[in-house]
């Protein structure tokens, strides 16, 4: 993929990552918006991955290292939610 091509992908994909953050700031969901909010990180963070950090091409180490850096962010958040 030309370098031009993974940048446009990921700034567009942002982009529309970033008009639902903001959209859903204009939601009164309750609890929900935290959520929503947490999944549209995930998905920033997943084009990150993917296109810049080029975790597709890397071996199996580099792609364990980010599965269990999500699982302990995810024990986290959810020891966080729990508290409340």
């Amino acid at each position: 993929m030309s370098d031009i091509r993974k940048l446009t992908i990921a700034y567009s994909g942002l982009l529309a990552l970033l008009g639902l953050t903001v959209g859903s700031s204009f939601l009164d969901l309750g609890g929900l918006n935290s959520a929503l909010n947490l999944v549209i990180a995930a998905g920033k963070a997943a084009i990150i991955a993917v296109l810049f950090m080029q975790l597709t091409g890397e071996g199996i180490l580099p792609r364990l290292a980010v599965a269990a850096t999500g699982l302990w962010l995810a024990v986290l958040f959810g020891l966080t939610l729990i508290g409340r």
